[in-house]
């Protein structure tokens, strides 16, 4: 490629340069190139010394602003982040209180069933306490107006005051002693005021020599004697010497 071709083709580009920047430039002065274009310190090498200024200039300005843009950039993420890492320990704290909560209640609910069931299970027990008791009430009451006979165990044919409290309690499984006297040490004492169905009730002065089954309200059924046989008196006919259980 010639001179005069390269002196056309810089004259183009510098124009081109130079019509960008507002500056107008004649077609005379390309007439030959190398007049207006020369190796010195002409107008080119200005231009090019400001059009790189400017280039620097513009060079920084979007490094600044790229950094700027950067930076803003980075603030937002790592605020992004805090709120995110923000929303997750929230998320967890709500967690744990609905995990704790619902524990509390599972326990409160386990304990409130537990106590029901206890009461349940207390009830059911002691009714089917008093219900023993009652049974050996009932039963024993089938054979009042049957005859007295010292020294007699028959609930039919006639038996004495211990013969038959302890015929009773055995139809019911409890090996009583023979005697009153005996089944009042054998028995585990209670206050007269916790007088229960099934309890006995002893009788003597100075020692016990009768004995009769509590069976409720304040009265008593035993083998009182021989003129009366087995009746139903009240507890207080006599002061009553003690009171003993076999029963729950």
């Amino acid at each position: 490629m010639n001179n005069r071709i390269k002196m056309i083709l810089i004259a183009a580009v510098v124009s081109s340069v130079v019509l960008t920047q507002g500056v107008c430039v004649s077609a005379a002065q390309f007439d030959d190139g190398a007049s207006a274009f020369s190796d010195g310190t002409g107008s080119v090498s200005a231009l090019a010394s400001t059009l790189a200024k400017q280039t620097e200039e513009q060079t920084q300005e979007f490094v600044a602003k790229e950094e700027e843009a950067a930076q803003i950039r980075e603030e937002r993420r790592v605020e992004k982040a805090q709120k995110a890492s923000e929303k997750a320990e929230q998320e967890k704290e709500d967690a744990l209180q609905f995990i704790q909560q619902t524990i509390e209640e599972a326990k409160k609910k386990a304990e409130e069933e537990a106590r029901k069931k206890a009461e349940e299970e207390a009830k059911k027990a002691e009714e089917q306490r008093l219900a023993k008791r009652q049974a050996i009430v009932d039963f024993a009451l089938q054979f009042e107006g049957n005859p007295y006979v010292y020294g007699g165990t028959s609930l039919t044919n006639g038996a004495d005051c211990s013969g038959y409290v302890m015929s009773v309690f055995a139809n019911f499984g409890y090996s009583l002693p023979r005697v009153a006297a005996a089944q009042c040490d054998a028995a585990t004492k209670k206050d007269i005021s916790q007088l229960e169905p099934g309890d006995l009730v002893f009788y003597g002065s100075g020692y016990v020599d009768h004995v009769a089954l509590y069976i409720g309200d304040g009265k008593i059924i035993h083998a009182s004697g021989a003129a009366t046989g087995i009746k139903i008196s009240n507890y207080d006919y006599q002061q009553p010497a003690a009171v003993g259980t076999f029963m729950e």
